[in-house]
């Protein structure tokens, strides 16, 4: 089933609490960008700021645009995450990345690897060939900044994936709006911040990107 899925992209605690509440009451999918001004030059709020997500009726996936990885699994496990996803640019080799997949998955949480859209598919074809990986969040831009539009080269990557694997799962991420939606059909979920999160009327914006997304999925 195809899936929209808004983020919460912050870089205070302030933008998050008002971001925070407003996708959670819009949507039972949110994700949450977590960031260590390390691996990308932007910094958000830390995780322990992050309230108990148990807490709440929505799903979470946190996307970790952070170095070191497999150090932030249990923390975000505790929180209440059930998706944790990490850039395979954060890891030195397609064994590490394995190693964090099996420990996401100790942790009773779906694991799904980012690839940013300037990064070669090869780093992760060694993984899907395997099928060492079923979830992918292919990036429309680079990781870390808001606005973006989307790379041109990012439909071509989705169906160069499916043929390697058609049932891979593929997410995209930045540069999504009501236009591009339409050009990412093959994808099987989206995730929008700004396009979303920025609009004068959310509700309206994130409908309106599902009809796009949906009504295009078929053809």
């Amino acid at each position: 089933m195809k899936q929209v899925i808004p983020t919460v992209f912050s870089h205070d605690k302030q933008e998050f609490d008002k971001r925070f509440r407003k996708m959670t009451s819009l949507s039972k999918l949110v994700q949450i960008d977590l960031m260590d001004g390390k691996f990308v030059s932007s910094k958000s709020i830390s995780l322990s700021s992050i309230p108990d997500l148990r807490k709440y009726k929505n799903s979470f996936e946190a996307h970790l645009m952070v170095k070191n990885p497999e150090k932030w699994i249990k923390a975000v496990s505790e929180k209440g995450f059930r998706k944790m996803i990490f850039h395979i640019e954060a890891v030195r080799s397609s064994r590490k990345a394995e190693e964090i997949i099996s420990r996401i998955k100790e942790y009773e949480m779906i694991p799904y690897i980012a690839i940013n859209s300037d990064t070669p598919l090869n780093r992760i074809i060694p993984l899907i060939k395997s099928n060492k990986i079923e979830n992918l969040l292919v990036m429309g831009g680079h990781a870390g900044k808001e606005h973006q539009k989307l790379n041109a080269k990012t439909p071509q990557r989705i169906k160069k994936l499916k043929r390697l694997n058609s049932k891979l799962f593929i997410q995209i991420d930045m540069g999504v709006n009501n236009e591009t939606a339409s050009l990412l059909k093959e994808a099987d979920a989206l995730n929008s911040g700004s396009f979303v999160a920025g609009s004068k009327n959310p509700k309206k914006a994130l409908a309106l990107l599902k009809k796009t997304f949906m009504d295009n999925s078929g053809d």
